[in-house]
């Protein structure tokens, strides 16, 4: 009979005890954390409390002062490309270039992974964008900008995906279509980690994070 997997294998994330500085100010203090493989977790507290600092170290767009992080059993420091390859990263700052049309973004981000050209036409549907395909993305909207860059971060399939506020600033359809997508992602049991202002707005999670200061004053799991 196999053995069980190792308890570790079945994080997506680990943190332990990372803490993230600035001069003198600490942005976190700290966290030890980790997020299961197929959990949706949302990150909540006010602006400063550190959830876009901690969503950026997920990344490895950032790196902690001290402490240690592992992402799918893996020290991002040595497998640093490998790892990234396995993330799907949305943001407040649009990683679109301007000058390209939407699918030119899509197909400039796809040449990074293995894409097929299906998968292309496959985002424009499901995020309403077909007939802006050949629009540039700095004449967009910034709520056709965040479908954009919705599709641009799910294209080659990630297995971890970390969404800074996805929600602020979208108008109804957009958030809408976004609700919808993430509802129906959950599904498929990829991991997912985003921060958020408000509960009501985050939705549909697994378990609840609160920071405050930089330090996590609540964990909360809620049955299915």
């Amino acid at each position: 009979m196999a053995e069980n997997p190792p308890e570790a294998d079945l994080r997506a994330v680990e943190l332990t005890g990372v803490s993230k500085r600035y001069g003198i100010r600490y942005v976190l203090r700290r966290i030890s954390l980790h997020i299961p493989r197929g959990e949706f977790l949302v990150l909540l507290g006010h602006n400063g409390a550190g959830k876009t600092t901690l969503l950026r170290i997920m990344s490895t767009q950032v790196s902690p002062t001290r402490g240690t992080v592992r992402l799918f059993s893996q020290d991002p420091r040595v497998e640093g490309s490998t790892t990234r390859r396995r993330i799907g990263l949305v943001t407040h700052e649009s990683f679109l270039y301007p000058e390209l049309t939407v699918l030119e973004n899509l197909q400039f981000y796809g040449q990074f992974y293995p894409v097929a050209e299906s998968r292309y036409q496959e985002m424009l549907e499901m995020f309403e964008l077909r007939s802006f395909a050949g629009v540039r993305a700095g004449s967009l909207s910034f709520g056709l900008r965040r479908r954009v860059d919705m599709a641009r971060a799910l294209l080659h399939d990630p297995e971890l995906v970390l969404l800074d506020e996805p929600f602020a600033g979208l108008d109804e359809r957009t958030t809408r279509l976004l609700g919808e997508y993430l509802a129906a992602l959950k599904e498929t049991g990829i991991t997912l980690a985003m921060t958020s202002h408000s509960k009501e707005k985050a939705g549909f999670y697994d378990r609840a994070i609160t920071l405050e200061m930089g330090s996590i004053v609540q964990d909360v799991r809620y049955a299915a």
